[in-house]
């Protein structure tokens, strides 16, 4: 029995030195050596060499001069301590149409309780990203309201006009488009002049995701273009040398890492900074 107990321990002790200790080295030490950049991150770094992001991991970008990421549901938008997706159906009404929240707002009476507020979107949805897109991009869109029976067939279509969800100073009312959106009975619908990429409207599953369609990319040159003051041909030039292709040559699609662009657009074409750059 002793001889058993004796050659249990000294083999647990010789495998746990080999895969906890000698086995993580080895592939430590080789990784470093063939594969160094990879193997810590991927990371980007500036002239200075301080680490300003990493080509695996989406930034958000919201200036006119940069191209801008797909939607995020990571956090408040591409957290990497909150990576994750909306985990809504295609079909979710919510992730379609979006919600609306009530909210309070202070009590003019010193003391008292919080008085509502106007309401607010909550969540915007596909077709208010799709209006954004398309108000950002100029990307040419109509307004339809669709009036449908109980069953939900469509008795009619009709234009409406996109200043009857607009505010006094130009802006559109999120909140009465939202509720367009969801009204069953007289549903508003977008109709774009081009399909918008579905990228540029859904979130990825991690939130996290760097690239976008080469589609989504090629609609948001112009305005990159027009911002930077530049030719579209240049953008387009850095959009094809930004460009990953499928994985193996045949897993998935080509997509365009938006970091990398952005800091290639800085390099190649800057101009004076309004928000904090990639």
């Amino acid at each position: 029995m002793l001889t058993h107990l004796r050659i249990s321990i000294v083999a647990t002790l010789v495998l746990a030195v080999i895969v906890c200790g000698l086995y993580p080295v080895v592939v430590w030490g080789l990784s470093q050596l063939i594969f160094h950049d990879k193997a810590n991150g991927s990371l980007i770094t500036d002239k200075d060499g301080k680490v300003i992001g990493s080509r695996l991991l989406g930034q958000n970008f919201s200036d006119a001069k940069y191209f801008h990421p797909r939607p995020s549901a990571a956090g408040s938008g591409y957290d990497p301590t909150a990576s994750g997706g909306s985990n809504l159906g295609p079909t979710n009404k919510k992730l379609i149409n979006g919600t609306t929240k009530p909210t309070t707002q202070p009590n003019p009476k010193a003391g008292g309780d919080p008085i509502p507020g106007p309401d607010a979107v909550d969540y915007d949805g596909i077709k208010l990203r799709i209006i954004n897109y398309c108000e950002e991009d100029g990307v040419a869109y109509d307004l339809v309201q669709q009036k449908k029976d109980e069953k939900g067939n469509v008795l009619e279509s009709k234009v409406v006009p996109q200043k009857s969800f607009k505010t006094d100073k130009g802006e559109y009312d999120q909140v009465k488009l939202v509720n367009a959106f969801n009204d069953d009975s007289n549903t508003l619908i977008i109709r774009p002049s081009v399909p918008i990429p579905a990228d540029a409207a859904t979130a990825s599953g991690s939130g996290l995701d760097p690239h976008i369609s080469v589609e989504n990319a090629r609609l948001q040159a112009k305005r990159v273009a027009d911002a930077r003051k530049i030719g579209v041909e240049m953008v387009n030039k850095l959009i094809a040398e930004n460009t990953d292709g499928a994985d193996l040559g045949i897993l998935g699609e080509s997509g365009v890492n938006v970091v990398m662009l952005n800091l290639a657009l800085d390099k190649t074409a800057p101009i004076a900074s309004t928000t904090t750059s990639p």
